[in-house]
């Protein structure tokens, strides 16, 4: 169970979902604080999708609830639009639009009068996002990045409190990749916007998200830090000259349980053991100890595992 924080933008509170006689969600808790990057990561059909659309106010909850800034987005959806932005992959973008015409039409259908972005705010938004040298080509002239750069900018117009964005960096290169990056932690910062991108490109996560929020078969695996999955994820590596099966008699009976890797190694979890010990224990029982040192995995290292585990 989640500690609960003061005020938080997302929270969901033991959240299901079922379809038909299917749970597509077991018991989710979430929180997401103001100003904070949360990622969303999980295989396909682990219950992304639908995650999303409860945010959205799309679908309701089967049990538990959902509120966005205190209000539930199926019942107040019109409260959670005014504070929210959902930017869903792909790119809804028209051909026959240009950059301008989309953002124009979109004041005009979506905000009051009074409150209609200008021919100022709208260049100031494609500025943000790099298409302001764009602004009066046709969509259909765009390459994908840019699409999904105006897909973003339809977003920003005007400045949510929160950006819940689906697959940001999905069949970007990679030079737009770090461009799109650069620009999620400058709105971040600039404009202490709260974001959740969900996402299954686990490198791009670890760079911008301060927290991961894991699914697997509709159930929450992790929430927490980049740092804290990775030190969760942490182990001691040995290597052992002599037989392998009594190295790990020798561990278990002093409480570890060792795990056996591929290549004749021991991992055993970390702190569990000093060197000096496990030279001593592994020496009186003939063992030699050959290699001895922690092994960090990656994020993805670590991300695998836990599907595994959950």
């Amino acid at each position: 169970m989640l500690a609960k924080m003061q005020n938080p933008i997302i929270q969901f509170d033991h959240v299901s979902r079922r379809f038909g006689g299917r749970n597509v969600l077991k018991d989710i808790d979430l929180e997401v604080p103001a100003g904070s990057i949360a990622g969303l990561v999980g295989p396909n059909g682990s219950g992304k999708t639908t995650l999303l659309k409860l945010m959205a106010g799309f679908i309701k909850t089967t049990s538990g609830n959902v509120r966005l800034f205190g209000y539930d987005p199926f019942v107040d959806r019109a409260e959670v639009m005014r504070r929210a932005r959902f930017a869903f992959a792909p790119p809804a973008v028209y051909g026959s639009l240009t950059a301008r015409e989309h953002l124009k039409f979109l004041s005009a259908t979506n905000m009051r009068p009074r409150e209609r972005s200008t021919r100022d705010d709208i260049m100031a938004v494609l500025e943000t996002v790099g298409l302001a040298d764009r602004a009066d080509d046709k969509a259909h002239t765009y390459s994908f990045g840019m699409k999904q750069r105006l897909n973003l900018a339809q977003a920003l117009l005007p400045m949510p409190a929160l950006l819940i964005f689906d697959e940001p960096t999905d069949g970007l290169d990679p030079i737009a990749v770090v461009e799109l990056r650069g620009l999620l932690k400058r709105l971040q910062t600039e404009h202490n916007l709260t974001l959740v991108l969900s996402s299954h490109m686990l490198g791009e996560i670890e760079k911008l998200a301060d927290t991961i929020f894991m699914l697997n078969d509709g159930r929450q695996i992790f929430c927490g830090s980049p740092d804290k999955l990775l030190g969760e994820e942490r182990q001691i590596m040995i290597r052992i000259e002599g037989e392998l099966k009594a190295g790990v008699n020798v561990l278990r009976k002093h409480g570890i349980e060792p795990e056996v890797n591929g290549d004749g190694r021991l991992l055993l979890p970390p702190g569990s053991i000093r060197l000096d010990e496990a030279v001593r224990l592994l020496g009186n029982q003939g063992l030699k100890l050959m290699e001895f040192h922690e092994k960090q995995p990656g994020l993805e290292d670590a991300y695998i595992r836990r599907l595994h585990q959950g």
